[in-house]
């Protein structure tokens, strides 16, 4: 498969309460509705990082003991151009795909909303494909306390990719990554090296194209609420509840 994809992903949360009622809720990309931001920065998707921040203080806020929640990433065709070896600058891809007029306009914009959720943003650097980075989430998955450790590994990239300008198409960076959260170098450098989990994760991008999914971030509980774009916390609590989760 040739296509190439962009670093963001959805989020799928389940909430336990009670041990009885189940919450589903996908971040990024998602099949289940266009998120509301569809015209502003897609490629870059900043929102995604905002997205994540935001649900996160909506999540502080439930503090019953018999609420457990777990995150699961999956990957979504974004950006099907770019090329594998990270030969592109970021902002003259930006500049390419919006027009140098819209990204001087946008940009500072996203700057400072990102200083509202705690992130300095950065949009130097390069941009390439992501698919390996979409493997190493998968398989940083399969690992014991997967749903943790990959969650942890999405804050190492979203930090590296928005606030160093890191190339995520280069391995050494995503073995850096993993290292940070604790996985051996050698290992991952051998499991970059093959095309181990190339089929999971392509078959998992296929899903999310044949649901309809065509932006990011979007998000899903219980199958039965759907939020698209970078809701405010208070919107996540809203949903909570319409759910049946009581905050």
């Amino acid at each position: 498969m040739n296509n190439l994809y962009s670093l963001f992903l959805h989020l799928l949360i389940n909430f336990i309460y009670s041990s009885k009622i189940k919450f589903d809720l996908f971040l990024c990309p998602s099949n289940f509705g266009k998120p509301s931001f569809l015209k502003e920065l897609p490629k870059i998707v900043p929102w995604c990082y905002i997205g994540k921040r935001r649900l996160e203080k909506a999540l502080s806020q439930i503090n019953s003991s018999d609420i457990n929640v777990s995150i699961s990433w999956y990957p979504f065709a974004l950006d099907p151009n770019l090329p594998r070896d990270g030969s592109l600058m970021k902002m003259d891809r930006y500049k390419q795909k919006f027009g140098e007029a819209f990204i001087k306009q946008r940009l500072p914009q996203m700057i400072e909303t990102g200083k509202q959720e705690g992130i300095d943003f950065s949009f130097g650097g390069k941009i390439g494909s992501t698919f390996d980075s979409h493997r190493l989430l998968y398989y940083v998955k399969q690992q014991e306390n997967g749903e943790k450790k990959q969650n942890d590994l999405i804050n190492v990239l979203f930090r590296a990719y928005f606030e160093q300008e890191q190339d995520l198409s280069d391995h050494q960076v995503l073995i850096q990554a993993a290292q940070q959260i604790g996985f051996d170098s050698n290992k991952i450098k051998d499991f970059l090296q093959s095309d181990q989990y190339k089929k999971e994760v392509e078959q998992e991008i296929n899903r999310s194209q044949q649901e309809g999914i065509s932006g990011v971030p979007h998000f899903r509980i219980n199958d039965r609420i759907e939020l698209s774009g970078a809701q405010d916390p208070q919107q996540f609590i809203q949903a909570f509840r319409k759910v049946g989760l009581h905050i």
